[in-house]
């Protein structure tokens, strides 16, 4: 919330009312501007609720439209939209409104998950004034979030356009393609089940998010029904490097690289297993074969830290590059990648050497890797063409894709897919190309103003998301290093902690976003869980407490309030806590926890009345997840004999 919030400040400031509104009600108005602008929103909001109530015409619109603000302001977005409902709702000539109603308005909606009802305000405020790039960002936000994605795109791209060194939009526009890649593979998967395309974008949505175990049983499952696919093997073996299993990881490298030379993510697992092995003369030879015949892949996969395996080997001494070797520029870039967990690699301007012989499967096989020049030599080949086959397509897709060309790699997957609704390879691309524009926006925002702790706010999301939770909190602490009174900024690194057990941490973090916003309901609760967990029973009721009928965190507050209250051995007011959320119990847990309290009050009625809803709803949970449940005892077995592979 912090971009479009610092953004509002300015639309906001500049509504100051005119010389001739202010008669009568001088005083007043000027001290609402003067707490406005020193950041006393309530009392700016009550002078503005008393000018509304007298005034009438364009100065109850003013006081109107500013109450609503110092409510948003104050995150109080039901009394922000009761007080701009009125102008908005009866507004004859919505453009005679300023469009500071419709914004924030709009912004309500969108804070109070109404995403669908945020759009016509939206729209209205940017008729009213197309230069709002607030309102145009939060346009898109609603879009995106009513899964009206390409309409989004077109907003923040708009945006950038208009504001090409402003970071929020070009933030956003990563987000959505982000979020179009997770659709897409979500797409993929409901109409093509069977497909061996479908489940390795699962697979390698798992490995992205670091689940190697499901990306291992995936991989698995792939390579006994299609092991000829393009980088199963490669996405197999860097499953099983991540989960320990280095030799057997090594096996399916060369599995790949046997029938696909030059396969990057293959390349460097190989160069991975030699170097945990001790070979660094072939690991050396394996990155130069790497950064020689595709040059922009190894910069990408270089930007990203190296296997914890190999980083702990490299930090003990373990893994050291002779001397003799040292000096190449493929063993310079592999140190540089171990010292960092990234590197500044820049793929030269001239590829070392042009494409002699293209394969001759280099049209018909999809995902099989060439070197980059010969894709030039297949761009170039494919660009003569007048029409180009379905096959053919699909080939340009890929082969802008391998090019780093990847707004043209979009286009060319959509109309593969337009031409051909049933292709999975299609939306594989379009999958693949939405999710490298995800990443270069993110790289375009960190180039724009890198010490801006809104910048810093962007990256340590974006981090996040990615399940990097130690860039995560680095990028989040830089930011309060460089604005320390942004709430904002203390609740996103408060929640980090929280969500990875660092109780006192967290603790500091949520009550400063306490001190800076009191009304914060997810600091409150995540404070108020951070003393359960840590048995710190009086301190967690006193925060949860104040949360426990908010409905977004209301039945997780009310689960830990009762335990709390429980532990205290105050047993019936965990029980008056509890019996409200009885109609919300869909596991049976609730039930499950009155049934326990009121045996211990020794109320057998109620108790077995309790017990008897409990096994009920668990029942139904069972036999709704029966099938989930016998796969889940399938998949513990093979987690069970994985290490046998090695």
């Amino acid at each position: 919330m912090l971009c479009l919030t610092a953004l509002l400040f300015a639309s906001f400031f500049a509504l100051a009312p005119s010389q001739g509104q202010l008669d009568g009600l001088q005083s007043e108005l000027r001290s609402a501007v003067a707490a406005e602008q020193a950041g006393q929103y309530e009392k700016a909001a009550a002078l503005y609720q008393r000018i509304a109530e007298q005034a009438d015409g364009e100065l109850q619109v003013q006081a109107r439209t500013r109450l609503a603000t110092d409510y948003f302001l104050l995150h109080r977005y039901t009394d922000s939209l009761q007080a701009v409902e009125p102008l908005t709702q009866g507004a004859a000539v919505p453009s005679r409104l300023p469009a500071q109603a419709w914004l924030v308005e709009g912004l309500d909606y969108l804070e109070l998950d109404h995403p669908a009802r945020a759009l016509a305000p939206l729209r209205q405020a940017l008729a009213v004034n197309p230069d709002s790039g607030t309102a145009r960002l939060a346009l898109g936000d609603a879009l995106a979030r009513t899964h009206r994605f390409e309409e989004a795109l077109s907003q923040y791209q708009e945006q950038t356009r208009r504001t090409p060194q402003l970071p929020d939009a070009w933030y956003k526009l990563g987000l959505t393609y982000q979020q179009l890649a997770a659709e897409t593979v979500k797409e993929v998967a409901k109409k093509f089940p069977a497909s061996t395309v479908a489940e390795q974008l699962a697979a390698e949505e798992a490995l992205a998010n670091e689940d190697y175990l499901a990306a291992a049983k995936s991989c698995y499952r792939l390579v006994r029904r299609a092991p000829q696919q393009p980088q199963v093997h490669a996405d197999l073996g860097f499953a099983l490097l991540n989960l320990g299993f280095p030799k057997v990881a090594e096996e399916q490298f060369r599995a790949e690289l046997s029938q696909d030379p030059y396969c990057p993510l293959a390349l460097l697992g190989r160069a991975v297993t030699e170097s945990l092995r001790g070979d660094q003369g072939g690991a050396m030879a394996s990155v130069k074969q790497l950064i020689d015949a595709n040059p922009h892949e190894a910069s990408r996969l270089l930007a990203s830290p190296p296997p914890v395996a190999l980083r702990q080997a490299w930090a003990s001494g373990k893994v050291r590059v002779p001397q003799p070797l040292a000096t190449s520029p493929a063993a310079r870039l592999w140190v540089a990648w171990l010292r960092d967990s990234g590197t500044t690699f820049t793929p030269p301007a001239a590829l070392p050497a042009p494409c002699v012989n293209l394969p001759s499967h280099a049209l018909e096989a999809p995902g099989v890797w060439l070197p980059e020049a010969c894709y030039l030599s297949l761009r170039q080949r494919l660009g003569r063409k007048k029409r180009l086959s379905p096959t053919e397509r699909l080939k340009l897709a890929e082969t802008e894709l391998r090019l780093v060309n990847y707004q043209q790699a979009r286009h060319a997957a959509q109309l593969a897919l337009a031409s051909d609704p049933s292709s999975d390879w299609a939306m594989f691309w379009l999958h693949q190309a939405n999710e490298r524009l995800a990443d270069d926006m993110f790289l375009k925002v960190a180039s724009l103003n890198p010490e801006s702790p809104r910048v810093h706010e962007m990256l340590a999301r974006y981090y996040a998301h990615e399940h990097d939770v130690p860039r995560a909190k680095a990028e989040y602490s830089a930011a309060i290093r460089a604005a320390p009174d942004l709430p904002d900024l203390h609740l996103g690194l408060g929640t980090l902690y929280w969500g990875s057990g660092e109780w006192e941490e967290a603790e500091k973090e949520l009550q400063r976003t306490l001190e800076l916003m009191p009304g914060s309901v997810r600091a409150r609760f995540e404070l108020g869980d951070a003393y359960v967990q840590q048995g710190r029973w009086q301190e967690a009721i006193r925060q949860l407490q104040q949360v426990r009928d908010d409905p977004g965190v209301g039945l997780k507050a009310r689960l830990d309030l009762a335990k709390a209250e429980e532990e205290m051995g105050q047993l019936r007011q965990a029980i008056e806590v509890l019996a409200p959320a009885a109609s919300q119990d869909t596991s049976g847990e609730v039930h499950y926890r009155l049934a326990a309290l009121y045996r211990k009050l020794g109320d057998k009625a109620h108790a077995e009345r309790a017990l008897a809803t409990f096994k009920k709803l668990r029942d139904a949970s069972l036999a709704a997840s029966r099938q989930e449940a016998e796969s889940l005892d399938k998949e513990t077995a093979e987690q069970r004999a994985l290490p046998s592979v090695q």
